[in-house]
């Protein structure tokens, strides 16, 4: 019966940072920072309702926090996977720019190398038409249909 608040306050917290991450995972890069602040949001969640035992069953808490970096891991590569589907966040740019994307920003949000980056947004202009042109620094891709 004590697991039940338990676990009830891990899935609430589970996705109300998954929701949060998954946000700020489509402005920047998910470093290691996330995965350790998980890590002690979890086990501290662990800690609070388990707390009494902590005298009596060291090993318990041990577990506690074994399932706390696994929870945070999960959510950390969850996260990496959406980071990489090079093909969802070429649509989300296009969409937030109305049909213009700069090699560079793909390049930051996709983390592709500048050649596999022209590369797709190459094919991709085979597939929607469009115009490419550079200024200084910079080429972007504007595509027709958007």
């Amino acid at each position: 019966m004590q697991w039940i608040p338990y676990i009830l306050a891990t899935v609430v917290i589970y996705f109300v940072r998954l929701t949060r991450l998954k946000a700020r995972t489509e402005q920047e890069r998910i470093g290691s920072t996330p995965v350790f602040f998980n890590i002690l949001i979890f086990f501290a969640i662990f800690e609070f309702f388990f707390l009494e035992s902590l005298l009596t069953n060291l090993l318990f808490h041990v577990f506690g926090f074994i399932v706390s970096v696994i929870l945070a891991l999960s959510m950390f590569f969850y996260l990496k996977s959406l980071k990489k589907d090079v093909e969802l966040i070429f649509h989300r740019l296009v969409n937030q720019s109305q049909g213009r994307i700069s090699v560079l920003t793909f390049m930051q949000r996709t983390e592709l190398s500048q050649e596999e980056a022209v590369e797709f947004l190459d094919n991709k202009l085979q597939q929607f038409p469009g115009i490419t042109y550079e200024t200084l620094g910079n080429i972007y891709y504007e595509y027709e249909r958007w």
